[in-house]
């Protein structure tokens, strides 16, 4: 029995140590990318289109870019089409487009195209509040996996990785005991 557990553990690192250079690949790719140019590979140009602006609504410019300024609605588009097998990338249509349509609902616009980013803030203040009966289960379920993909994605952009949090590259020092403010001033470490 315990050999099984080794074997399926092998396997699943086997797995982590096949997908990693393509996750990274994926992320050195999209920094070079021209926002404007961009034609998405798994959403229609329209779900891109809103896409860049539903990222800009969660993680909108401040004293550190925006969103969709480090490429993160590239980043999940091209995660999506090359790492996603069939049945994963039916799950997210299915979230995605319960997901827009709420937001469709709520807004009251007439397309993806023409809803605002002012009216996918009011859109994601029922979607991220307390679930109530008008909200759709698989559009308030992929509105938290949504926010979380946005969330892990701009933490794992080059900019943010090296200027915004903190960041030592490998092999770097190591200091066994000691606390986030003294290391770091406070701030969360790079992925």
């Amino acid at each position: 029995m315990e050999r099984r557990i080794a074997l399926k553990n092998i396997g699943k690192a086997f797995g982590f140590a096949v997908a990693t250079p393509t996750v990274l690949s994926i992320l050195e790719s999209c920094g070079s990318v021209d926002t404007a140019s961009w034609t998405p590979a798994y959403f229609t140009a329209e779900e891109g289109s809103f896409l860049t602006k539903a990222v800009d609504v969660l993680l909108p410019k401040t004293d550190t870019p925006s969103a969709s300024e480090v490429n993160v609605h590239v980043f999940m588009d091209k995660l999506i089409a090359e790492t996603y097998n069939e049945e994963a990338k039916a799950r997210v249509r299915k979230g995605f487009d319960a997901f827009t349509a709420a937001i469709l609902s709520i807004s009251g616009a007439s397309s993806l195209a023409s809803v605002s980013e002012a009216q996918i803030d009011e859109a994601y203040q029922a979607l991220y509040g307390e679930r109530t009966d008008a909200i759709d289960a698989e559009a308030y379920g992929f509105a938290g996996q949504f926010r979380g993909m946005v969330i892990d994605a701009y933490k794992s952009s080059e900019y943010v990785g090296e200027n915004v949090l903190a960041y030592l590259p490998v092999p770097g020092e190591y200091i066994p005991c000691d606390d986030l403010d003294t290391l770091t001033g406070g701030v969360a470490w790079a992925e």
